[in-house]
């Protein structure tokens, strides 16, 4: 998701994202920091939204990812990484002690390479031939920025409606269907592009496969969720959520909408056709 797709459409931009969802000025590290390891179009905001309204477990939003970093950089003048994870610290800390953060592969490359250039050498490599040292060096960096970490590891077992669900959003700039605070104009429905989509697809079975490898450098067992089991049974899949990161809380309604459509089920079907062979999950 993207707050620059809000801005062009002349849409609000996403509501926690702004200062009027700061906390107050936490002073130093926080104590813990939860995050929630994922891949787009997976239930992320879904999952976000609702560790936020539970309280006292941060407002896990993706900060350090290029959708929505310039705009928090430009607010709180962190113009690099560094700067930008003080600043991140400071007003997204919740008043417990507890900063949340949203996690793309992406990002946690980024911020890496950003501060160790010559880790530019493994970019692309699959996860099957990067070497151990790379994760243990990546660990580092995450350890720098993100103190005490709790995981949550979240994806989507259907990938092929993951890839499709990112072609729509991508093209329409529609990220996510909050009523009230999104305007839902009408859009032309995206050309169909079998081969985009299974890059996609590829992309998605590539960084799980490095956020495995990771927590295993870490020694971490993150609690593990898929967007099935969190879109069936919503209320049993964020309390797990909640008590494995410590909280008696119980889960909120959520606010946002489904946005699967005819749309999409047709581009879906369209591809299934074509390519006469099921898109089975890797897990």
């Amino acid at each position: 998701m993207t707050e620059r797709s809000d801005r062009a459409r002349g849409v609000a931009p996403y509501d926690l994202a702004s200062a009027a969802h700061d906390y107050s000025p936490w002073e130093g590290p926080p104590r813990r920091t939860v995050l929630l390891c994922t891949h787009p179009r997976s239930g992320s905001t879904l999952l976000g939204e609702a560790l936020y309204f539970a309280g006292g477990l941060g407002c896990p939003l993706e900060y350090f990812h290029a959708g929505f970093r310039p705009s928090f950089a430009r607010r709180w003048n962190a113009p690099d990484y560094d700067s930008l994870s003080a600043a991140v610290r400071r007003h997204r800390t919740s008043p417990d002690g507890t900063l949340g953060v949203k996690l793309f592969w992406r990002d946690i490359e980024e911020i890496a390479r950003d501060a160790d250039p010559a880790l530019e050498r493994f970019a692309n490599l699959p996860p099957s031939e990067a070497p151990v040292g790379y994760y243990a060096t990546l660990a580092k960096h995450v350890a720098r920025l993100f103190p005490n970490p709790q995981f949550v590891h979240l994806w989507r077992e259907d990938r092929l409606r993951q890839a499709v669900s990112a072609v729509l959003a991508v093209e329409t700039g529609r990220w996510r269907s909050i009523p009230g605070a999104i305007r839902e104009d009408a859009f032309v429905t995206p050309a169909f592009d079998a081969d985009r989509i299974e890059r996609i697809m590829s992309y998605s079975d590539f960084c799980h496969g490095h956020f495995r490898n990771l927590f295993v450098a870490m020694g971490a067992t993150p609690h593990a969720l898929s967007y099935e089991a969190l879109t069936a049974d919503y209320d049993t899949s964020v309390r797990a959520v909640l008590r494995h990161l410590g909280s008696d809380a119980e889960p909120r309604a959520p606010r946002m909408r489904r946005q699967a459509d005819d749309t999409s089920e047709a581009m879906v079907l369209r591809y299934l056709r074509e390519r006469a062979a099921p898109v089975r999950s890797t897990g």
